[in-house]
């Protein structure tokens, strides 16, 4: 048996470890929305025990949106990396830094940008649907999140101008969508750069 098949081989093992341990992360978030409450001989506090060392890594109050803590999707973010490099030299035998780096630009558009554009725009769009009806309910509340998006807004292109709510929602969704749109093609096009690196 060649040094390099056994090389695949651990790296076979490895993915497969890394896809169980993600799963676990899974049932560890569904079981906090389930079970918020981590008390001792809970199955919350097992799958805890297991996974939130790894997750604690991530936790920061720049993960946070309100109450929703994104920091889980950023360590399954990074194990999906190392699971794809691991696939890689599992098939392969061998890995390039243009393929890592293609990788991780998949990752961070994957699991950080097109997350973040997606909730963004969501969310401004139930800014801009309240802003039309005057609307204080549910929506209004989603919508809040984009607040600081919306003011940066204004402060860039309406600064000391009187400026209906509504029209400067609309320009800060038109805006996202844009940058989605153009961020996605960039991407596109540096993974595909990336991965004609030849070492």
């Amino acid at each position: 048996m060649s040094g390099n098949y056994l090389l695949m081989k651990i790296a076979l093992f490895i993915s497969k470890l890394i896809t169980f341990y993600s799963f676990l992360i899974w049932i560890r978030i569904l079981l906090s929305w389930v079970n918020p409450y981590n008390r001792p001989g809970s199955l919350t506090y097992y799958f805890g025990l297991i996974v939130d060392p790894f997750l604690n890594l991530f936790r920061s109050r720049h993960f946070r949106v309100g109450m929703l803590d994104l920091s889980p999707i950023f360590a399954i973010a990074v194990l999906s990396l190392l699971q794809s490099i691991a696939n890689i030299f599992a098939s392969y035998g061998f890995i390039t830094l243009g393929l890592i780096l293609a990788l991780a630009l998949q990752t961070i558009w994957g699991y950080g940008l097109s997350f973040f554009f997606m909730f963004a725009i969501i969310s401004l769009i139930f800014r801009t649907l309240t802003s039309f009806t005057g609307s204080m309910g549910v929506m209004y509340q989603i919508g809040s999140v984009t607040a600081p998006l919306a003011n940066k807004v204004k402060n860039i292109f309406f600064k000391n101008r009187l400026v209906h709510d509504s029209t400067i929602n609309l320009i800060t969704l038109i805006i996202t969508l844009l940058l989605y749109v153009g961020s996605k093609y960039l991407f596109s096009y540096l993974i595909i750069l990336s991965q004609r690196i030849p070492f």
